[in-house]
Formats: structure tokens, sequence, C-alpha cells
């Protein structure tokens, strides 16, 4: 019990979407926000790839034109960030060590935003879900790109498939509220 109250307040997003062409950017500007902190490996791009695609551009552009500020915070190194963040005019912090919160923090001062003005989009929910909310900043997680993924990565999704799994149990029984419901009950 203890454990999926602690699931539930640091581990749930308050969204699980397929991609982040399924984010509803006009929603969360009519929420609140003011700007996104994403992760780039398997929420952006495919690992790997050493420059930014169609797909992250027109996510970018859309953002933007919501008028959504953009930090892109990532564990992979300087080079690698690097070549994600090139040519997008974009904010972007390397070598974060998600989930502790400094480079979130870094992110928040770069944008001038606190955490009820941010969303972070992420893939994982070890890194990205736990370090949002360990800072109270909300939270949207997608799938990840691709399967191919660093060795670590692989074991982190095992547990993160049965956490998953029982807070959409718990949701089922009533046992757990999703994050709108907690939010209207406020």
């Amino acid at each position: 019990m203890l454990f999926r109250k602690l699931a539930s307040r640091y581990l749930r997003p308050d969204q699980y979407l397929d991609s982040i062409e399924d984010i509803d950017l006009a929603k969360l500007c009519e929420e609140g926000a003011r700007g996104l902190i994403i992760d780039i490996d398997n929420t952006l791009l495919a690992p790997g790839t050493k420059a930014p695609d169609g797909r992250m551009l027109g996510f970018i552009d859309s953002a933007r034109d919501a008028g959504l500020d953009i930090c892109l915070l990532s564990n992979a190194s300087r080079r690698r960030v690097a070549w994600a963040a090139s040519g997008t005019g974009l904010f972007a912090i390397a070598g974060a060590r998600k989930p502790s919160g400094r480079g979130f923090e870094k992110a928040m001062r770069l944008m001038g935003l606190a955490p009820p003005q941010l969303r972070v989009i992420g893939d994982q929910l070890f890194t990205d879900v736990l370090g949002a909310r360990r800072l109270g900043i909300g939270v949207i997680c997608v799938r990840p790109i691709t399967r191919r993924e660093e060795p670590t990565v692989r074991l982190k999704r095992i547990a993160e498939y049965f956490i998953m799994r029982d807070l959409a149990k718990s949701r089922a029984k009533g046992q757990v509220k999703n994050r709108a419901e907690d939010r209207n009950t406020t």
C-alpha cells in the first residue's frame, strides 16, 4: 500500500500518450502552461539521431505558435544535446542527471517560469516523471519512439511496465485518481 501511494505521487504522469503529436498544446496553455521542458532521446528524436528531424521541428513550431517557451533537458552528453538542438534556437541542458532537480531548476531559471507554468514531456518514469514530480511540475509521458535503447534503460522499462500496470489497476478500482480528477477536487 505504501509503494502504491509513493508510485502514485511520484511516478504517475498527468497524461500518458502515444507520441508528442498527440499533445493538445492549446489545452496546456488553457491550463496555464507557458513553457515545456522536453527530454530528447526517445521523446523528440530516436536515440542516435544526429540532427533535428521534421517530426521534432514540427512539434517545436507548433509549441512556439501556441506561445510556449521550450527547454531541452537530457542526461546525454553535450555533443549529443548540441546536435539535437542545432538550428532550433532552444535552451538546451546536457548532463542533467535526471531525476535530480538541478537540471529542471536550471531550465526553470533559463525560462523564468515557476512549476505551475511548466510541463515536462518525456518517455521514462524514473527520470522524466520522477524528476518533474519531485519539483511539483506537471508531466506528460509519451511512448518511446523506438525500442532500441541502452541496456540500463531496458531494465528500467521492465519496472515501468509493472508500475504502470499497478497504477492502472488501482485507478480502475477507484483507489488512485487521475491527476485531472485531483485538480478538480481541490
